[in-house]
């Protein structure tokens, strides 16, 4: 494949903006339609990526010569490209997913009980609340601040700030939950070049993705493309759609449990917590590192696979002795294991997420501050992946043929009365705890497109 135009496409799709540490996003609604347009055009300038401007302007996925202070990203919902007046003809053509958004498809996904719409932070339960998402990313506090209040200043003219959310970055690339995250995501066709290989899972030569899996216009997995009926419009093309999520994490009784249950089945509470996840808390996966004692380069820690073996693997783990089936990691990106669906690469997605709150400190258990994730799940078709995953493979026993039981033991909808999780042993028997509660709970969510540069050109001319 040739390479994408990156430079218009808007870069939180394609970058992590790793050294970019602090974040805020601003969630609004349109009250001005032409005064939102306007400021949308204003922000699509031809050259976001590849200067440090003085002014604010929406961030792509070009090269950067001058590495900017900051980076500016924008999303809409259904109901905010219907209110900057994009016509109903063209809204038709989205997915019903999108059109539904994440009030009409939280049953699906399993935003139910407290995680239902109804208890949302900020209004984002209200679909006439949420039509646009400002994400601003900044190297440091006192950028972000300003560029705050400059975004504020220029928003506040013709929409109404609905809700804003910080997050930040913890030190080493950690979350609340004690883990080392963002090593493996899945990387395009045409586009930037990975940070850690990936094993080849026969889709192409070197483990990367087709385009279409993330960017409209482009052929999928499936050898179509997505949202056909937009996908080739001004408005479509190189867009992305992406599930803006803020997720509470209870991370005071994520441990005590682990401190409790792993005792009870002959483990530590870090092997527990590293059998949850399938990766040890350093970020060494199970696959290659069963016992924790086999020391793994940065560079290695993504090439593995299940059934089969990938290049320095030196044995598979079909029957989960070494990571669980039923472990975070193997559940969200099963690679080259046979599950329930179709290709397991086609529902992968992209995170664009940061921890929100303190770091935890143990000897404060109770101290009331809320602490989470917030950001992005990135996919081109919410369907085929975001709510795929979600429905099927985190939150359902049945997704290796049986082989497990229960929901995502992080993420899924846990309760005391049904969860359990299984850790097979190489003797053939298999140890289980259960009885833990749902560790993640939703606290806002939204489906939002992102447009490419002309996308939003598109939509300032509406």
């Amino acid at each position: 494949m040739s390479a994408l135009e990156l430079e218009d496409i808007q870069g939180i799709i394609l970058r992590g903006y790793g050294s970019f540490v602090h974040v805020k996003h601003f969630i609004v609604a349109v009250l001005d339609a032409d005064g939102a347009r306007g400021l949308i055009g204003s922000l699509a300038k031809p050259l976001p990526a590849t200067v440090n401007p003085a002014q604010l302007a929406i961030t792509t996925a070009g090269t950067w010569r001058v590495k900017p202070d900051y980076t500016l990203n924008v999303g809409f919902t259904y109901e905010g490209l219907s209110a900057l007046n994009v016509p109903s003809a063209l809204l038709l053509q989205f997915a019903p997913e999108f059109a539904k958004g994440a009030i009409g498809n939280a049953q699906k996904i399993f935003d139910v009980d407290a995680s239902a719409p109804a208890n949302w932070e900020g209004g984002m339960g209200i679909a006439s609340n949420v039509h646009g998402i400002f994400s601003l990313f900044a190297r440091t506090a006192h950028e972000l601040e300003s560029r705050s209040s400059e975004l504020l200043a220029a928003i506040s003219k013709s929409f109404r700030l609905v809700h804003c959310h910080d997050g930040r970055v913890l030190p080493d690339g950690y979350v609340h939950f004690g883990y080392r995250d963002g090593l493996s995501q899945p990387f395009l066709a045409g586009g930037p070049s990975p940070a850690r290989p990936y094993p080849d899972l026969g889709v192409n030569n070197d483990g990367r993705s087709p385009a279409g899996d993330f960017l409209l216009g482009f052929e999928n997995s499936f050898g179509n493309k997505y949202s056909p009926g937009v996908c080739d419009t001004q408005l479509g093309r190189n867009g992305s759609f992406g599930a803006f999520r803020i997720l509470k994490q209870d991370v005071a009784g994520f441990e005590a449990y682990l401190q409790s249950a792993a005792p009870k089945i002959g483990l530590t509470a870090d092997q527990l917590a590293a059998k949850f996840l399938g990766r040890y808390r350093s970020g060494v996966p199970l696959v290659l590192s069963p016992n924790g004692t086999c020391p793994v380069p940065s560079d290695r820690l993504n090439m593995f696979l299940y059934n089969g073996v990938a290049a320095g693997q030196t044995q598979a783990d079909p029957k989960g002795v070494a990571c669980p089936i039923g472990a975070h990691i193997r559940r969200g990106n099963p690679r080259d294991e046979i599950v329930a669906g179709f290709f397991t690469q086609q529902a992968r997605i992209m995170r664009r997420n940061v921890p929100y709150g303190p770091p935890f400190n143990p000897e404060q258990i109770n101290d009331g501050i809320e602490r989470g994730l917030i950001g992005y799940f990135i996919n081109a078709d919410f369907a085929n992946q975001f709510q795929f995953l979600m429905s099927q493979w985190l939150n359902t026993d049945n997704f290796v043929g049986g082989m497990i039981s229960g929901a995502d033991p992080i993420i899924g909808a846990n309760a005391a009365t049904s969860s359990v999780f299984t850790v097979p042993t190489s003797s053939g028997a298999s140890a289980k705890v259960c009885g833990f509660e749902r560790f993640v709970t939703t606290r806002g969510s939204a489906y939002c497109f992102l447009p490419s540069i002309t996308g939003l050109r598109y939509i300032a001319s509406a």
